[in-house]
């Protein structure tokens, strides 16, 4: 694996935020107003749907949808919600494929996000923020596919064989949910890593980690731990980019530790 070749497809950022409620059309474009003031463009896309119009003003739901094209990437930005449940958060999901920079990004995602949070009215708790990074690197032997085989699952050779040939992919997960949270903002989220070979280049590595920062640990199958222990609940009060910043460093640590275990 060759880690100084790390290109970046696709970053995503969510955060969920309460308490629920629903935004009309005309706060929807001024939302829409707000981020094209911050981004200084003139050319955002915008769409908005509203959900359920019988329903009462509290349990509606909405989509506001804005994007812009930049060569064969582009940036986007959503902001919904379901309805019907009083008790679902608002979730805001800011969007870059093919990004020229992770500093663009960073700039990017905190100013969009401080447009919507300064433009909503009342006061605002996030519960929940999210970096999805897709990516993908070279392998030093141009073989994606030997180098999950051997390097990542390293699978008796007689066993690979045994599946049928020819063999076109092959893919690693990792997932970790820790048993417990600080209120640190970005102390141990809970990780999902994802290496496999790139479909549209079997030459090199397809890599996406998902980090998650949640206000209490994850229980699988089970709600939180009652009573709730202070400690245990997670302060958000950092902006898109250190969320995004920390995704980052982690993945490029842990290539940079897959490559130099692979060759050694």
């Amino acid at each position: 694996m060759l880690p100084n070749s790390l290109k970046t497809r696709e970053i995503r950022c969510a955060l969920l935020f309460g308490p629920p409620r629903f935004l009309s059309r005309e706060a929807a474009s001024a939302v829409h107003g707000a981020v094209c003031d911050a981004l200084g463009v003139d050319d955002l896309a915008f769409r908005y749907s509203s959900m359920d119009s019988q329903a009462a003003a509290a349990s509606r739901g909405f989509k506001i949808e804005m994007d812009r094209k930049e060569g064969r990437g582009g940036f986007a930005i959503a902001l919904d919600h379901a309805g019907g449940q009083a008790g679902d958060p608002i979730r805001l999901l800011m969007l870059y494929r093919w990004p020229p920079s992770m500093v663009h990004v960073s700039e990017v995602f905190d100013m969009a996000s401080g447009a919507v949070f300064g433009t909503l009215e009342g006061r605002w708790q996030t519960v929940m923020a999210e970096v999805n990074l897709r990516a993908q690197c070279e392998t030093a032997h141009r073989d994606g596919l030997r180098y999950v085989l051997d390097r990542c699952i390293k699978l008796p050779q007689a066993w690979v064989e045994g599946l049928g040939s020819p063999l076109a992919f092959a893919s690693v997960g990792f997932e970790v949910n820790p048993a417990e949270v600080t209120q640190d903002p970005l102390d141990s989220p809970a990780r999902n890593l994802k290496v496999e070979v790139l479909r549209e280049d079997p030459s090199g590595l397809y890599i996406e980690l998902v980090s998650r920062w949640t206000q209490l640990p994850l229980r699988p199958g089970a709600g939180p731990a009652i009573p709730v222990d202070v400690r245990m609940v997670r302060k958000f009060d950092q902006k898109p980019s250190a969320y995004v910043k920390n995704a980052q460093e982690f993945l490029i640590e842990r290539i940079g530790a897959l490559a130099e275990a692979g060759d050694g």
